[in-house]
């Protein structure tokens, strides 16, 4: 397919009339505002911004209460989990019913009776730990039976109670028993301190406290008026009657949670009705009209028109014109058809075309999924991977990214079984299978058909380059960039062949005809846009330097063979110890599954991830390298991403 034409479209509107059309334009998705500030030229003539509605800041409020609602019900949530959530998925809506159970849904009630929940919680959290704060400073004085309001209703005594290190227990109980009218007692013991009780008549009191301090007391003062056991006891009841208060709370937020798909439903609807808001940021105004620009797609300008007619009654002023090929601001919006769109997220993780070059996606998806096979190949890998993305293509409720996700790996997995047949393996070979290659013996055939798919790839890429020159009217440019470097690399290699004696002798000297042909056209015109003769030469010197990095780029394709055995070599290694296990009787066959199951698992995973990481190495600096540029700017629907629901198209 290709990268979706564009029409750009000029837009006077009023400004009373301007949220009316912003909202049935965004039914209508497919319009791309162009940020009219970057202008210059308009900014000179004096045009003030667009005027962003002070509704934005209500819209702001409720997405962060609704964020809240969410926020606080989802730990609470009834629904179904796990694989049935998976194939329930998402609810799929048009927009307009999106909008409509949004906008009659009242959430504020629901939000008000939240809030106050969640502070009675967290006021019932709060005493909680008050209590047992609490609790656990008395929990040393337990062995107190005294009431401690008794305790300082004496009149002639002093009481303390406090700490002492454990160590300084047998100096001060010395000292202490000098002392005629003062006694001591140890309540309790915590962390290497004595909790102790002292009580003193007063003449003595003075000298008592001195002692105490002598040996590291600390003052506790207990601020109770009961036996620390029955204070204890009562925070205890306390604490259970908070913790059914907490219950009967808990409950109320679980009765709450039947609102969250309404909440839910709610934000995406105001995650949209924001960018809609938020989209006059790109106008400019002269007087009471707004100067709207962008871009809708080519097929679409009629139904576009119409809206803009319906909605504008007629006052309005609109210019439509097909965007120009070599303009950089046009965005892009890329076609592709239902095997090549979900490889459509490497070409956006590299750079978006420009509006000038071609989308390369179905260019390089053949090769990325052939790359990807042959560097898993196994048959029982590509079965589990396949049994695995086509059970969630047609059993679950898949989101339009997740659908693109597993079709990515379900169309890399037929590639995995049929590079597994050739290898002959299955699960590492545990089923003996016939072997169009063996792995273990033929490796060098093996690297030699990995380097030339290689050179396939990049000729491939060559010929690209060179149907873009004459694309835009450079057939000589395709001569001089592509076809000169043919005709070096082709007789490079057949002369290769011929002194490896893989062809006869008869090719060699046709062969060192053509590339010399080649290599001389690139040294003439490599450098043909320098100035003076020097310049011109020079330039084509270095580019012929340039046929080094050809080599290293047909080396690199030595990593299909690489990954693609190394792979294979852990599979049997896994084999050969389950072999040993299954050896040993009955735990030894339970020890062989495990061994099985968690290695082939580890192994899946690592040559996947490996086929996934090099075969976009291999996509982007050996393929794109050779004519891709990038740099495109994405067209921006003006529909956000939901996140809880699926808007269909």
């Amino acid at each position: 397919m290709a990268i979706v034409k564009m029409n750009r479209f000029s837009l006077f509107v009023f400004e009373s009339d301007k949220e009316n059309l912003l909202h049935e334009l965004q039914k209508f998705n497919y319009v791309h505002f162009q940020d009219l500030k970057e202008n210059t030229d308009y900014m000179e003539m004096g045009l003030e911004n667009g005027k962003v509605p002070e509704n934005i800041v209500r819209v702001d409020e409720e997405i962060t209460k609704v964020k809240y609602g969410i926020e606080k019900l989802s730990k609470y949530d009834t629904r179904v989990t796990g694989l049935k959530a998976m194939k329930e998925g998402r609810e799929a809506l048009e927009f307009t019913e999106l909008e409509e159970r949004a906008e009659s849904f009242n959430y504020q009630p629901i939000y008000e009776r939240l809030k106050e929940v969640v502070s009675s919680i967290e006021a019932i959290k709060s005493e909680k730990e008050k209590l047992n704060s609490a609790m656990n400073e008395l929990k040393p004085w337990m062995d107190l039976d005294a009431a401690v309001s008794e305790l300082s209703s004496v009149k002639q005594c002093i009481t303390l109670t406090g700490t002492i290190p454990r160590n300084a227990r047998e100096s001060m109980e010395k000292e202490l028993l000098e002392m005629q009218y003062t006694y001591y007692e140890v309540i309790g013991e915590e962390k290497g301190y004595l909790y102790i009780f002292i009580i003193s008549v007063k003449e003595e009191a003075d000298s008592a406290i001195e002692i105490l301090r002598n040996h590291g007391f600390a003052e506790v003062k207990l601020s109770i008026k009961d036996t620390p056991r029955n204070e204890i006891a009562i925070i205890q009841n306390r604490k259970k009657v908070l913790e059914e208060e907490e219950k009967n709370c808990e409950q109320q937020l679980t009765e709450l949670s039947k609102y969250l798909p309404n909440l839910e439903l709610l934000y995406d609807f105001c995650m949209n009705n924001k960018l809609r808001i938020a989209s006059s940021e790109n106008f400019l105004m002269a007087g009471n009209v707004n100067i709207i620009e962008g871009y809708v797609p080519a097929d679409m300008v009629s139904e576009f028109t119409d809206i803009v007619k319906k909605n504008l009654n007629n006052v309005y002023y609109m210019e439509i014109e097909e965007a120009d090929k070599e303009d950089e601001e046009v965005p892009i919006l890329l076609k592709n058809s239902a095997f090549s769109k979900p490889y459509e997220s490497l070409t956006t993780m590299y750079a978006l075309p420009k509006y000038n070059e071609i989308d390369p996606t179905p260019l390089f998806a053949p090769f990325y999924i052939f790359f990807f096979g042959m560097m898993i190949a196994d048959m029982g890998y590509g079965l589990l991977l396949a049994l695995g993305t086509g059970i969630a293509l047609k059993t679950f409720n898949l989101s339009k990214e997740q659908r693109k996700n597993m079709l990515f790996y379900f169309y890399g997995s037929i590639a995995t079984i049929i590079w597994g047949a050739i290898y002959g393996s299955f699960f590492g070979g545990i089923i003996p299978m016939p072997a169009l290659i063996d792995v273990a013996v033929e490796y060098n055939l093996l690297l030699i058909v990995s380097i030339a798919f290689g050179i396939l790839h990049i000729f491939f890429a060559l010929g690209i380059h060179a149907y873009l020159n004459i694309r835009d009217g450079k057939p000589l440019d395709a001569l001089f960039d592509v076809g000169f470097w043919y005709m070096a690399l082709i007789g490079a290699i057949l002369l290769l062949l011929t002194t490896t004696g893989t062809l006869s002798g008869g090719f060699k000297n046709v062969a060192v005809v053509i590339m010399v042909i080649g290599m001389a056209g690139i040294v003439l015109t490599g450098g043909r846009s320098s100035e003076g003769i020097g310049g011109k030469i020079g330039g084509g010197l270095y580019s012929l330097y340039g046929i080094s990095s050809y080599v290293g780029d047909f080396v690199s394709y030595s990593r299909l063979m690489a990954l693609g055995l190394s792979g294979a070599f852990i599979a049997s290694a896994i084999n050969m110890m389950v072999e040993m296990l299954c050896g040993m009787g009955i735990f030894g066959i339970i020890g062989g599954i495990v061994v099985f199951v968690v290695g082939h698992s580890f192994n899946v995973f690592l040559s996947v991830l490996s086929g996934y990481v090099h075969s976009i190495r291999l996509t982007y600096v050996e393929f794109f390298g050779k004519f891709y540029e990038g740099g495109g700017k994405a067209f921006k629907l003006l529909q956000s991403k939901p996140k809880y629901t699926n808007l269909k198209e």
